[in-house]
């Protein structure tokens, strides 16, 4: 008898979303060929490749093949998927990034896990400088790698990191969608960060004008809530540059 498969919605958000465009044409195909060509992967009866093209034939009743892996748990079913989205030609820079960065994080999550049940690090004999040496090279041989995975170089996957942290939300959702690229959206915050200062260098010019302050309590007021603006301003622009 024919189960049915499922859709995990983790498994699901896990792939990026094709565009209405692409959606439409992939549907049109299908409907004009009346059959699916390419098999929907499961893994214990869940969907992990070809939601598109499931929900297409459930939608029209065409009938599909599937296809069952296997996989030692659910992290690894995981990292397959993002695997294979990794070798999609129609993403952009910024989801390839995102697929590469969850990918380094699950495995490694895999690894401390496999450390934990093989008894632990059993080299914690070594000094902390040396302690943070080794984390500041696995920083880098981890970039090297979610950079490689993506294929793009270094430099644009600190851009994305940078605009990630210090962007708007507005300005990233423009990237991830592809609307813009990443190293003019990067731009962006660097004017960003120089009107800032140019706020700041006012802020500052009316405080100094106000020095020592005066013994009224609306015109103190005013300074100290010039001060606050201009404190918060500050931390804002440190926190851009990774102070």
């Amino acid at each position: 008898m024919f189960t049915i498969p499922r859709i995990d919605p983790e498994f699901k958000n896990l792939i990026p979303p094709l565009s209405k465009d692409e959606r439409e044409q992939l549907e049109q195909n299908i409907l004009s060929c009346r059959k699916c060509r390419n098999a929907i992967i499961l893994w214990e009866g869940t969907v992990i490749d070809g939601h598109n093209r499931f929900e297409i034939c459930m939608k029209h009743g065409i009938q599909f093949e599937v296809k069952e892996m296997e996989f030692p748990s659910r992290d690894d079913a995981k990292i397959w998927i993002l695997k294979e989205q990794l070798g999609r030609r129609n993403l952009n820079d910024a989801a390839r990034i995102e697929i590469a960065l969850a990918k380094a994080e699950l495995l490694r999550e895999k690894a401390k896990n496999n450390q934990i049940r093989s008894g632990g690090d059993k080299s914690r004999t070594g000094a902390v400088s040396t302690k943070s040496s080794k984390q500041e090279n696995e920083k880098i041989r981890v970039r090297k790698s979610v950079a490689s995975e993506a294929g793009i170089s270094q430099g644009t996957l600190q851009n994305y990191l940078e605009i990630k942290k210090n962007g708007s939300p507005e300005l990233v959702e423009k990237v991830k969608t592809g609307e813009l690229k990443i190293g003019t959206a990067h731009r962006m915050i660097g004017k960003e960060i120089i009107k800032k200062l140019k706020q700041a260098d006012k802020m500052y010019a009316f405080i100094e004008k106000h020095v020592p302050f005066e013994n009224n309590d609306e015109a103190n007021s005013e300074i100290f809530a010039e001060l606050t603006k201009l404190h918060e301003l500050l931390c804002g622009v440190s926190d851009k540059w990774g102070a």
